[in-house]
Parts: C-alpha cells; sequence; structure tokens
C-alpha cells in the first residue's frame, strides 16, 4: 500500500496547477473565497475525479459548472480545486493516490469523504466556503468531523450541470461554510430562494440516536434543548418502523445499496474495465459489486424506496423537522484498521440513507463537541423546505 495513501496532506489538489479565477462584479459573495471538489468542472482545467488514470485521459472542461459559474457571477473568487475519494464513491477521506487532507479539528483525525477536501481547506480557514457533492453522507459526514455548517440540499434543487455523476438519482451538490451567516449567504446564489416559515413540529428519530454512543448521544442533548427552545419540544419517532415493509434500518440501507451500486456501476464501470485504471483499495470493488444487481433487485429497491420516499414525505409534510445525528461518531484517527471504517460506513447507511432515498435536503450543524471531537447535529426537512433548514442554522446560531 501507499505510504502517502496514509499521510496526510493540504485539501487542495496537488496534481493540477493552482486555479484562481477572480469573481465578477459587486455581488452577494464578493470578496469571499471559495474551493470546488474535484468532480465539479472548472473552464480549463481537467475534471481529475481523485484518480489519476481518469486526469490523465481526459480533456479539460469546456466551461465551468453551473454552480461554479453562478458563485462567480456572485463577486465569489475560486480559489482551487480539492481531493476527493475516487469518483466520490467514499466515506472516510483517503485518497491512495493523493493522501488523505487534514482535520485541523481532530489531531491525526481522517476529516471523512467522499468531500475531503473540500471540508479541509474550509475548516482550516484557507477558504471561506467550499463546494462538495453528497450522495450518501458526502458533505454531511466530513461538516461534522471537521466543525463545519454543511448542507445536502433537496435533490434537483441546486443544479448538476458539470458535476461528475456517481448515482444520479441520490446525487446532490451542497456545501461547506465555517460561520452560519456565510452558510445560509451562499444559498440564494445557488437555489431560486423561497422565504419558508420555521418549523412548527420537531421530530427526532429514536432508532437513529440508539445507532450511536452515550457520548455522542450527551454531546448533542443541549443543542436539542437549544432547538426545543425556539421551536417546540421534540416527539419521538421511528421512522425506520413503520413504513410499509419490514426490517428496519437494515432494509433501508439494502436499498441504498442497490440503487447507489447500480448507479455508479452505470456510470464508471465501463470506462474501468476498458481502461484498467490503478485504484486505491476497495475501490474498483465497489463498482463491481454494483453490477451484480439484477433486474428484480433494483425493481424491488426502487419500489421500497417509494415507500420509503411516502413516508418520510407523509412523516414531515411541509412544517417539521426530523433530528439525526449528522455522523455516528466522531472522526476516527486515520490509518485506522478496516473494521473501524466499515463499522462507520454501515451505522451511516444505516440511518443517513433517509434523506438521499426520499430526496430531503439535511444540514450538519456544528454545535456539539466531545472529547474527541466535533460532532453535528442533523436536521432533515420536507423536499423543497431546504430554507427553513438554512434560516434554522442562523437562529440556532444567535
Amino acid at each position: 500500500m501507499s505510504n502517502k495513501y496514509r499521510t496526510f496532506v493540504s485539501g487542495f489538489c496537488s496534481h493540477i496547477d493552482p486555479v484562481e479565477i477572480t469573481g465578477v462584479g459587486e455581488g452577494p459573495l464578493k470578496g469571499f473565497n471559495f474551493a470546488v471538489k474535484d468532480i465539479i468542472n472548472v473552464e480549463g482545467v481537467v475534471t481529475g475525479a481523485g484518480n489519476p488514470d481518469w486526469y490523465a485521459s481526459h480533456d479539460p472542461a469546456s466551461r465551468h459548472a453551473t454552480a461554479v459559474q453562478r458563485l462567480l457571477d456572485a463577486g465569489a473568487n475560486l480559489a482551487g480545486k480539492t481531493i476527493t475519494e475516487e469518483f466520490a464513491y467514499g466515506l472516510i477521506g483517503e485518497n491512495f493516490h493523493y493522501g488523505t487532507p487534514v482535520n485541523p479539528r481532530v489531531d491525526g483525525g481522517i476529516p471523512g469523504g467522499s468531500s475531503s477536501g473540500s471540508a479541509s481547506v474550509v475548516a482550516s480557514k484557507q477558504t471561506d466556503f467550499a463546494l462538495g457533492t453528497d450522495t450518501g453522507g458526502s458533505v454531511r459526514v466530513p461538516a461534522s468531523f471537521c466543525g463545519l455548517y454543511g448542507i445536502r440540499p433537496s435533490h434537483g434543487r441546486v443544479s448538476l450541470d458539470g458535476v461528475l455523476p456517481l448515482a444520479p438519482s441520490l446525487d446532490t451538490c451542497g456545501w461547506f461554510a465555517r460561520e452560519a451567516s456565510l452558510f445560509r449567504r451562499i444559498a440564494p446564489v445557488l437555489l431560486d430562494w423561497r422565504d419558508s416559515p420555521p418549523p412548527a413540529r420537531v421530530l427526532i428519530a429514536e432508532d437513529a440516536f440508539e445507532l450511536v454512543s452515550e457520548e455522542v448521544r450527551n454531546a448533542l442533548a443541549p443543542v436539542i434543548s437549544r432547538l426545543e427552545a425556539l421551536y417546540g419540544t421534540a416527539k419521538p419517532i421511528r421512522p425506520s418502523a413503520r413504513v410499509g415493509f419490514d426490517g428496519g434500518f437494515p432494509a433501508w440501507q439494502r436499498v441504498m445499496q442497490i440503487t447507489r451500486g447500480s448507479e455508479a456501476a452505470a456510470s464508471h464501470l465501463g470506462w474501468m474495465r476498458a481502461n484498467n485504471p490503478e485504484m486505491g483499495p476497495h475501490f474498483r470493488e465497489r463498482f463491481e459489486a454494483g453490477d451484480t444487481y439484477g433486474p428484480f433487485d433494483i425493481a424491488d429497491a426502487m419500489s421500497k424506496r417509494a415507500m420509503i420516499d411516502g413516508h418520510l414525505s407523509g412523516t414531515l409534510g411541509d412544517d417539521a423537522i426530523l433530528l439525526v445525528p449528522a455522523a455516528p461518531a466522531t472522526a476516527p484517527l486515520g490509518g485506522a484498521e478496516e473494521e473501524v471504517y466499515d463499522r462507520l460506513r454501515t451505522l451511516n447507511e444505516l440511518y443517513n440513507c433517509a434523506a438521499p432515498l426520499a430526496r430531503l435536503p439535511q444540514v450538519s450543524l456544528p454545535l456539539a463537541e466531545t472529547s474527541r471531537g466535533p460532532i453535528g447535529l442533523g436536521v432533515i426537512a420536507g423536499h423543497g423546505r431546504d430554507e427553513m433548514l438554512l434560516d434554522l442554522a442562523v437562529e440556532l446560531d444567535g
């Protein structure tokens, strides 16, 4: 195994020339600097996808991704591109080829992935904010590990034009920031802002909180109390218990695995088989595994996904929020045994699949600390209620 795989590095891509572009005019983000995950197109730069063979075999992007163009047009300055796990298919943040972006909040800790570099440069105060993508947790978990605000928007609210796909029906483009005010300020630039009333109901997912340690629950308890003081007492519910099929969160996880795996294989496995690129441990296998699902598996997953979507949509409506841990634990140390990482992936997938499967927005609020580092509170709202969550972040921060 490459030594660099375990080496902590800057979150910026080291394999490309520095990318700096000055924003346009006097827009709302003038004076702020941002970075872009390296699956998001920047004109004149090869989108590297975290893999040297992909980088070497592709041409520079002919234009900016829509999200990048909107930020530049709003006056923000692009400071560079950031490391991602290969093809954005990971949760840990280690890159076999380019190293592991540093997590400045946990000495020796992983940053989380796959938007590892974007979280790292914001947490390290190298940029004011950064774009990432979230398919199964790739913004929410790094935000929690690195003590940042992070959002996975409602599916379809932020343009994916110019963003390399992983699993298109799950993919979203989100962002990280250190301050709640900037976190919200970015939103009207990237999505068509629609004013939203504050939540009228607060729900808490008991079955999700039961999966995390007592230390995590205790750290999040004061944050939940602050939120209840603003929006009312949280009602405990068990989302996985009543959805139309049996099995609880493990059954939800299976739906997520089939959906993401089959779509990821369709997105990239053909290129991998044709070009046989060098890849980090276990990455090629994830794409190959996704190709083993047959038509019955996929149809069954689609049917159950529709039940999850309907169940959560009906539970949340337009006026409720659902509280979950933003990540199942604090950041483990880099170079941990694979069993540690596998447990993290499994716990995350059990309940953090909820927002992706139902196409819902979810934020990570960096308002709790444990003896092992920061932990975020996850807040989910109904589809299209992203503004409710962004306003909530500012209100709770105040």
